[in-house]
């Protein structure tokens, strides 16, 4: 069967399965393919999940719900290069199938271990996991300015940065020895002047190796972005919040908002760069929500009417939400076709 005649016949079987329900159901169930979606595919180096769910549909975070895994085959949900996707109509509507393809195996001496010689493919593109890197929070400021902190160098060094010894000082949480070293970033408010996040940056990474009584400890440097200062602030490391294998998805509710920063103090964002928005937890929002990046419309002179007139917004991306806190989170864009900049739209797409 060709791929025109295949789109026919899914595009009938949608038609009957949707013929007498509800409008609203419909509008919610409706699966969009990409406009020359094809019949089969075959996974390439290279390629990733997201890659493969934009060959074949419109709204490529809805794969979850046209991915039908193969329990016949290893594996059933990975998938690698080689292996052939096949786009079938059901009556539950389009689905996609895989025939595992031979993966060549390499034997590992001295020991009896078998190994593939291809990997999965991931989730996403690996340039956008670089995103993931950024470590920086939102913090409550009195507790920030109650943690340890760095008192001076322990060698004399006019510069502290990795491999140079501290020593360190404040009330400790509990017998961690390991800390992110922080400084206090950018202050976010509400068009109403209101805070709603304060940024610490992370400026590297220490170790604590010995206790010298009376809030006093020596510390490494283990990492630094920069040079480190007397007053940087210590705090317990965190577990990284958001499984990189997850498929990105649209949130549960709507949601609209901005993007309010961008880091190191760029004034436009490009591919695979993070930026800061005006929504987290207390607005639904959570961490591998898929939200649209809009540019607002600029105002044009209707020379007939005599008036002013607001053009619509343009969806110029995507952005996936990885790190998020009461009304402010971070997120790495996925796609974008023009540089985004701060005071574009963000919403649920």
């Amino acid at each position: 069967m060709n791929a025109s005649r295949l789109k026919r016949l899914l595009l009938s079987c949608v038609c009957v399965l949707l013929a007498g329900m509800p409008l609203a159901p419909i509008q919610a169930q409706t699966l969009a393919l990409a406009q020359g979606s094809p019949a089969t595919y075959v996974v390439k180096e290279g390629d990733t999940l997201w890659d493969i769910a934009s060959v074949f549909l419109q709204e490529p975070w809805r794969w979850p719900e046209i991915w039908q895994g193969n329990p016949e085959v290893e594996d059933p949900d990975l998938i690698y290069p080689g292996d052939v996707l096949q786009l079938i109509a059901t009556a539950d509507g389009p689905r996609i199938v895989m025939e595992r393809a031979g993966r060549q195996v390499v034997r590992l001496s001295p020991t009896v271990r078998e190994s593939p010689l291809l990997n999965p493919i991931p989730t996403i593109p690996r340039q956008a996991l670089q995103g993931f890197l950024v470590e920086n929070r939102i913090v409550d400021i009195a507790a920030f300015e109650a943690a340890p902190y760095i008192l001076a160098s322990a060698t004399g060094n006019l510069i502290m940065g990795a491999g140079h010894e501290v020593f360190t000082r404040g009330v400790w949480p509990g017998t961690d020895t390991g800390f992110d070293v922080f400084r206090l970033g950018a202050t976010y408010r509400d068009e109403q002047g209101e805070l709603i996040g304060q940024e610490a940056i992370k400026l590297g990474e220490l170790t604590v190796i010995s206790n010298e009584g009376d809030g006093l400890r020596r510390a490494l440097i283990v990492q630094s972005d920069e040079e480190l200062k007397a007053g940087d602030r210590l705090l317990q490391r965190e577990a990284a919040r958001l499984d990189l294998n997850y498929f990105p998805r649209s949130p549960d509710v709507t949601l609209d908002g901005s993007i309010i920063g961008l880091l190191n103090n760029e004034s436009q964002a490009a591919q695979y760069e993070s930026v800061v928005i005006d929504l987290g937890v207390t607005d639904g929002l959570n961490e591998g929500d898929l939200l649209s990046i809009l540019r607002k419309g600029s105002v044009v002179e209707d020379v007939v009417a005599g008036a002013r007139v607001s053009l619509p917004a343009t969806d110029i991306g995507l952005l996936l939400v990885y790190k998020t806190f009461d009304k402010m989170s971070y997120g790495v864009i996925l796609s974008l076709t023009e540089p985004s900049a701060v005071g574009d739209f963000v919403r649920t797409p």
